[in-house]
């Protein structure tokens, strides 16, 4: 049975024992089912993870105790970056999870013309956090031990702007070249990181597309059919992880 891991913000060397924050304690007990003495890893999200055992104290108090160092970190071999256009609800939590899981360094989430019906249904600010707790659970279950940075909302041209001039640029766009060639017409990926960017619901708009393609974004076609906000995040990464990264 695969040990829990738990995300702790803190100096995890061996033989410390660390008060666990009360939501971290109540996902312990309550979520993950751990009782008194039970075996855990804990990371920090730097890439330190070590072992450690869960100590319970009255009804309300829990900490751990830090052993040895449990596992290597485990940096993607392709640093890539996602900016994912706003989508509404689940959409957008399934695209920051499944991102999280296929080795994304960095997301940057994009308000296009699409998605600022999304973005206008609850705060921004609420998002960004609600977000952050998304990422954190994914790097828990999959077993990354360096988080992945998650950027504050752009607009769509601010986000074109801000972006580093190094690397390969990756469009998910149906007029684009089919995932099966792109490999023999496209650059590859060694010049830098990788960015991908995806629309959001409805995709994006033509003139959002053209202004992509002017920054230097090569359209990567996914297939006939039209896929979801979120499938096609999922897609694009993994077609970019068996063509540059550590799926191949």
């Amino acid at each position: 049975m695969r040990c829990p891991r738990l995300l702790l913000d803190a100096n995890l060397a061996p033989g410390r024992r660390v008060e666990l924050p009360p939501d971290l304690l109540r996902h312990a007990v309550s979520v993950l089912r751990l009782r008194d003495g039970a075996p855990c890893q804990v990371f920090d999200g730097r890439g330190s993870e070590h072992h450690a055992r869960l100590i319970l104290s009255g009804r309300r108090g829990g900490a751990v105790e830090i052993g040895a160092v449990a596992a290597a970190p485990t940096t993607p071999e392709l640093p890539l970056r996602l900016l994912q256009g706003i989508a509404r609800g689940d959409h957008m939590d399934l695209a920051i999870q499944k991102a999280v899981e296929l080795g994304v360094g960095e997301i940057w989430p994009v308000l296009s013309a699409r998605s600022r019906s999304a973005a206008a249904h609850r705060g921004l600010e609420r998002k960004g956090a609600h977000w952050h707790g998304v990422l954190r659970a994914a790097a828990e279950q999959c077993g990354r031990n360096e988080l992945p940075r998650l950027d504050p909302p752009r607009d769509f041209a601010q986000a074109l702007a801000d972006l580093p001039r190094e690397g390969l640029r990756v469009l998910a766009d149906p007029e684009g070249v089919p995932a099966g060639v792109w490999r023999c017409q496209e650059a590859d990926a060694s010049a830098g990181p990788v960015t991908l960017l995806v629309g959001p619901e409805g995709g994006l708009t033509s003139e959002e597309r053209a202004q992509g393609r002017h920054a230097g974004f090569r359209g990567l076609r996914l297939g006939p059919r039209i896929l979801r906000t979120e499938t096609a995040a999922i897609a694009a990464l993994t077609t970019l992880q068996l063509l540059y990264g550590d799926l191949r």
